[in-house]
């Protein structure tokens, strides 16, 4: 009995464990990490490049070139600026103009791009074959054709009143007879004159919708087929589906692609107030004036971005 006592008198020492190793770098962590390496080039890029030269166009803006080749800079304040609103009246009135012009176009390149998003994801025979044609625009938006048009080629070449010509001499279907035809169709100048840009801007509408498809498709595809499938059971129509399901879920990115859309045509080669910039630039002894003609469209369009987005902001429905 004594024996059994001392073995119960006997305490056993706690075994001590090794206390597991915190991970050096959490996932989360990690991928934030990754994201930085594949943005590197760009954040590069705007430190060694894009900055310097955003600095240097400011600096331009406020000084005056002189010397034989206009080397060198003298500092003359608001003077390039003041040339801008009273010596160079053209170019507010080109910005007018342009702004005006691109209106009707960015509704009607975000109406295209949201139609053909619905078309692209319904399921039907050629569906991927069709995706790729219309994402075509997308991927030839660099390289030669972008050569192309900066060299005015393929856009003059559509915009002359030789478009939609078909035939030889003696064509008999040709653009001047689509206008005609719409004013006695119409009778309406303003009405024919709308339509007949429409049919013009064609090009531009075409090649500048891709990303925005893109975007839409996106969208749609991301929308829970279980509440399409709830709706069909409920009976409601294609046309409730439409106002009640696609449209809220993907007003968001209707924004997104609103600011996409204004920035991207009112920067492009083939605006009139980029091209009247351009002509500034040619000339070193007006690059000080382009300058500051360059950094009040700018101002400009980032007052008209902002505009647009506190407007179009309250109609965004924003899903929890």
């Amino acid at each position: 009995m004594a024996e059994v006592k001392a073995v119960a008198d006997v305490t056993v020492a706690p075994m001590k464990t090794k206390a597991p190793r915190k991970p050096i770098m959490s996932l989360e962590r990690k991928k934030s990490l990754f994201g930085y390496v594949f943005v590197s080039p760009i954040i590069l890029g705007l430190i060694a490049i894009y900055i310097p030269a955003l600095i240097q166009s400011i600096q331009f803006s406020f000084a005056q070139s002189v010397g034989k080749y206009g080397e060198e800079l003298s500092y003359v304040g608001w003077q390039n600026y003041d040339r801008a609103l009273t010596v160079e009246k053209d170019f507010l009135k080109t910005v007018y103009s342009s702004t005006i012009a691109l209106l009707p176009q960015i509704f009607i390149i975000l109406i295209f791009a949201f139609f053909m998003a619905n078309i692209l994801n319904q399921n039907f025979h050629g569906r991927a074959i069709a995706r790729v044609i219309f994402f075509i625009p997308v991927v030839m938006s660099t390289g030669i054709v972008t050569f192309f048009d900066n060299q005015a080629t393929m856009t003059d070449t559509y915009s002359s009143g030789e478009k939609l010509n078909v035939g030889t001499e003696t064509s008999a279907f040709n653009f001047e007879e689509i206008q005609a035809m719409l004013l006695s169709t119409l009778g309406n100048s303003g009405l024919a004159e709308i339509i007949s840009s429409a049919i013009s801007g064609l090009y531009t509408v075409i090649t500048s919708s891709g990303v925005q498809m893109l975007i839409f498709l996106s969208g749609l595809q991301s929308i829970s087929i279980n509440m399409y499938e709830a709706a069909k059971v409920e009976g409601a129509t294609g046309w409730e589906v439409f106002w009640k399901i696609s449209f809220p879920m993907i007003s968001p990115l209707i924004l997104v692609n609103l600011l996409y859309t204004v920035i991207d045509l009112f920067t492009s080669v083939d605006n009139q107030t980029i091209s009247y910039i351009g002509k500034y630039y040619e000339n070193s002894a007006t690059y000080t004036v382009a300058s500051a003609f360059s950094w009040m469209y700018t101002l400009l369009l980032l007052l008209f971005v902002g505009v647009v987005f506190l407007l179009v902001k309250k109609l965004i429905v924003y899903q929890d």
